[in-house]
């Protein structure tokens, strides 16, 4: 049995598998997917290449690995927006807020066009399964605010902050970006009830 570094072989197990989405995220920052071959990844590692099997299948799982990486903190960021905002209508505002919030920390436009362009369908399946899941919270927010058009609501603002993130990707300045964003989240709300 391998020796292992950490407290439990859970935790070694968690922090193997975190040296090689990083090493992995390393050599698409420097050399694009191309670059991307188990002999890189276990040589930036530091592990025996058919060790890296053991954490993952294919190097199509690492890469779906290295995307969906930060939306388990990126849906806990917004859940607790959400749970932090006193009435619906904050809550549809912290909704898009957070969201932006993560956006602009950096990555996401990276992930975004990787998602795009180098995953299998499967892997882009998940993916999009991940982003339902987030916005299912926009969704109940929107139904507790009573909304005539609860589905239609949910697709403007879900459109609204896609376009928003995308400005934040070009380097649009986030505070601006996100309170135009919430600003029209809560008239868009509000008028469904005028």
């Amino acid at each position: 049995m391998p020796k292992i570094e950490a407290g439990s072989v859970r935790e070694h197990r968690a922090q193997r598998l975190a040296q090689l989405i990083d090493a992995a995220e390393a050599i698409l920052g420097e050399g694009g997917v191309e670059a991307l071959t188990a002999g890189a990844v276990a040589e930036r590692a530091g592990i025996a290449r058919n060790s890296i099997y053991r954490y993952f299948d294919s190097i199509e799982d690492l890469l779906e690995l290295v995307v969906t990486r930060e939306f388990p903190a990126w849906i806990d960021a917004v859940e607790q927006a959400i749970a932090a905002a006193a009435t619906p209508g904050e809550r549809a505002a912290a909704y898009v807020s957070a969201n932006l919030e993560q956006a602009a920390r950096g990555t996401h436009a990276w992930r975004a066009s990787l998602s795009r362009g180098s995953l299998s369908p499967s892997a882009r399946e998940r993916v999009k399964h991940l982003h339902t899941s987030l916005h299912e919270a926009l969704d109940r927010v929107v139904r507790e605010l009573g909304h005539p058009q609860p589905e239609l609501a949910v697709a403007v603002v879900q459109a609204m902050v896609d376009a928003c993130i995308r400005r934040i990707d070009q380097g649009d300045d986030l505070t601006t970006v996100s309170e135009f964003a919430a600003a029209a989240t809560r008239r868009l709300l509000a008028d469904s009830h005028s």
